[in-house]
């Protein structure tokens, strides 16, 4: 898949169907969506292509209810590239990009590409005020010399969508964050060092560190799976800031179940299963080991029927 930033300088020439989005997640209606779109492209011999956006529109629109993105731009490229999508562009949204117009954004992008046919989605809308809605599409592109097509709501009564995902996530309810994604819900970073408590008092923790825009969930204890090397551990997890610890600054701290293994510095892979009970302070030590024990017993029941 070509991947390019910015609308191109020099005009791509290829006939090509082209859909506009975010597309944080790539959940389960985004992919239905694009394999629809990027099958029915290269059926007529066109060129299957994606602009979206980074950072996020959210940051710079709604800054104050903006919590994360649900993945890393390049899990989205790769999940968008499963799709059979040739071209991704990816633009930089900024106070230029937010202050365009759905006629401003349609004619700099039939300057960029040689658009044939755009495909939106049955809520979509575009530009300032966002103006550009499927209706608007249309009228434009008897100027510009392009058809729409607007794709009916994908799901049932309640389709997948970013925004039911993060709800999801903030209320700990994995599920139904995992049935609209089609996957678990995870994280991928390296593990590195931290203050080894979990050692001294026989749960010793993998601390994964993940990049700092993705959201976090509910703060608690989870079921978790993590893969290191294509080693596939149970574990159970707690995220949030330790309050036992008075600590501060949010961590993903993995007690991989029944193993003993050095893995500081690998890469780790994440999935979150369930959600356990949330975060809490103890009063001490051996309150805190009594409950460990209670989270990985719970755990392995759980991870047992997962797997």
């Amino acid at each position: 898949m070509m991947q390019l930033s910015g609308f191109p300088q020099n005009k791509l020439l290829d006939p090509c169907t082209l859909t506009i989005g975010v597309f944080d997640g790539m959940h389960t209606g985004h992919a239905t969506f694009l394999k629809r779109m990027a099958a029915e492209a290269h059926g007529r011999g066109q060129v299957a292509t994606v602009v979206t956006f980074d950072p996020h529109p959210d940051l710079l629109i709604h800054p104050d209810r903006y919590t994360g993105l649900l993945i890393t731009p390049n899990e989205r490229y790769a999940r968008i590239a499963e799709c059979g999508i040739d071209i991704v562009i990816t633009l930089q949204f900024d106070a230029v990009i937010r202050a365009m117009s759905a006629a401003d954004f349609m004619n700099a992008l039939c300057a960029s590409v040689a658009l044939r046919t755009v495909w939106v989605g049955w809520d979509f809308a575009l530009g300032r005020g966002r103006d550009g809605t499927f209706e608007r599409l249309v009228e434009l592109g008897i100027e510009l010399g392009y058809t729409a097509v607007e794709v009916p709501q994908i799901g049932e009564a309640h389709p997948p969508s970013a925004s039911l995902i993060r709800d999801a996530l903030s209320q700990g309810d994995i599920t139904a964050a995992t049935i609209a994604l089609g996957r678990p819900f995870g994280y991928t970073g390296v593990v590195v060092h931290g203050d080894k408590r979990g050692r001294t008092i026989g749960f010793p923790t993998a601390n994964i560190q993940i990049d700092e825009r993705l959201i976090l969930p509910k703060y608690g204890v989870y079921a978790t799976f993590v893969t290191i090397a294509s080693t596939v551990y149970p574990s159970v997890t707690n995220i949030g800031v330790r309050p036992t610890f008075d600590g501060i600054q949010p961590r993903i701290e993995a007690h991989l179940l029944d193993v003993d293994v050095d893995v500081y510095d690998e890469t780790a892979h994440i999935e979150l299963i369930a959600h356990l009970r949330g975060e809490q302070k103890f009063a001490g030590l051996d309150a805190l080991k009594t409950q460990i024990a209670r989270d990985a017993h719970a755990a392995r029941a759980i991870l047992s029927q997962a797997h």
